[in-house]
């Protein structure tokens, strides 16, 4: 069951994440310094240019 649902999260987080014009990768990083660190969103913005 476990598994079932970790897969349909999954494909249906690629599904959203299509949609967007960077890699999953990328994105994936923004999110753990915006988590991980108090930076705004516009310093995220800066640090990945």
């Amino acid at each position: 069951m476990l598994d079932f649902r970790k897969s349909s999260i999954n494909s249906t987080l690629r599904k959203v994440l299509i949609r967007f014009h960077c890699p999953l990768e990328v994105m994936l990083t923004c999110v753990r310094w915006y988590v991980a660190c108090p930076l705004s969103l516009r310093h995220i913005e800066e640090m990945m240019q």
